[in-house]
């Protein structure tokens, strides 16, 4: 018999992250106020977020869905993140999680959510429709690198950005809306996307004190989880003048639409790794493919052509790259390549290429030449 299922509001604030707190306190030391304070506070808005379940009248399980929203070229897209998910100890195995999550899922297809993100492991959330898959890329830098590979000092700065700093937040802002695809911030909470996970933004000046970049990075300052700078040559700077500030080195991370930068530091950085940017589903594929495919598109030239694909419960739907063009469109004809939802997200999004994923069919070789896509959503806005 199923559980009711109740949405928090700003009276359960406390109880909620009482709860959470122990639950997450098995693995590490958790407070997800202090970890996530642009999700967790004690306001209606921001608890009705999260869906629960009690027995004797005591919350016993919680999942989090969080609106969000994904810019992706000209395309906005509508992303629902999971987070928070937490069965009490003393009530796992009773399948309350399994429940709220096909709550979760139901509500996401009823208010017309294009996807969703969580972070996890894989298998536990592949039950409710979720694939490990996308594209995130690594880069580790070192003062050994770039002794070899410049002269003379770096010519930037960085100072912290303050909470009170609305100037260098309102840049910080506008340079991040800069990127080809990005997840919208509202300007209020901005600083508390910088925040999140124990972070830490900073702004780099010029030598008059003008910024021309911000980053994000964590409270060693070893990984840049979050760089942007006003041009290629910037945002290069940025990471030499930020890599020769400790002796063990750094790694940054990326989406793969930085694509001018990335070749920049590929031809000094010491490694490059290359792993999945989350679990994600998709509802809306003639949309969401449409965007990524566009997106791509207009990093640089891709091959012409037409490949159909089909997705076990959705339909089929055409690819096509025309010179500058791309589309995606849902069609009534046999698909070159077929399979489930979470195979095609592979096969589609990576980050193995699509010969890696499936044996590819003569029809569908394009397909190593458009893909993977470029899926990948920022650890400043994960949940």
């Amino acid at each position: 018999m199923s559980e009711p299922i109740v949405q928090l509001s700003a009276a359960d604030f406390e109880e909620a992250m009482d709860f959470m707190n122990l639950v997450f306190s098995g693995y590490s030391p958790t407070d997800f106020a202090k970890l996530l304070p642009l999700l967790y506070r004690p306001t209606d808005e921001h608890m009705a977020c999260n869906y629960a379940i009690r027995q004797q009248g005591r919350i016993r399980a919680v999942v989090g869905l969080f609106p969000l929203q994904w810019q992706v070229g000209q395309t906005l897209l509508k992303v629902a993140g999971i987070g928070g998910v937490s069965t009490h100890p003393n009530h796992r195995s009773g399948g309350l999680m399994k429940q709220l999550m096909q709550h979760c899922v139901a509500q996401m297809k009823t208010q017309g959510y294009h996807l969703s993100w969580l972070g996890g492991q894989r298998q536990r959330y592949l039950y409710h429709g979720y694939e490990k898959c996308g594209v995130g890329l690594s880069l580790s830098l070192s003062r050994s690198n770039l002794r070899h590979c410049f002269a003379g000092e770096p010519a930037l700065r960085f100072e912290p950005l303050a909470a009170t700093d609305q100037a260098g937040l309102s840049r910080a802002q506008e340079l991040h809306g800069t990127q080809p695809a990005h997840a919208r911030r509202v300007p209020e909470d901005f600083y508390l996307h910088c925040v999140s996970w124990h972070h830490r933004p900073f702004a780099a000046l010029e030598a008059g004190g003008r910024m021309v970049g911000y980053l994000v990075a964590n409270a060693k300052g070893d990984a840049v989880v979050e760089l942007v700078g006003e041009s290629e040559e910037v945002g290069m700077e940025m990471a030499r003048c930020w890599a020769v500030r400790g002796d063990q080195g750094i790694n940054l991370d990326f989406s793969p639409t930085a694509a001018g930068l990335i070749r920049r530091l590929g031809q000094v950085c010491e490694g490059v790794s290359v792993h999945a940017s989350g679990n994600w589903q998709v509802f809306a594929w003639e949309e969401v493919l449409g965007a990524l495919l566009q997106l791509h598109r207009a990093a640089g030239p891709l091959p012409a052509g037409r490949v159909v694909v089909g997705i076990e419960g959705y339909g089929r739907l055409a690819l096509e790259v025309e010179s500058e063009q791309t589309r995606v469109t849902r069609t009534d004809e046999a698909p070159a390549v077929e399979g489930s939802a979470p195979l095609m997200l592979r096969l589609l999004c990576g980050p193995l290429p699509p010969s890696q994923v499936v044996g590819l069919p003569a029809g569908v070789a394009l397909l190593g030449a458009w893909c993977p896509l470029p899926l990948f959503w920022a650890r400043q806005d994960g949940v």
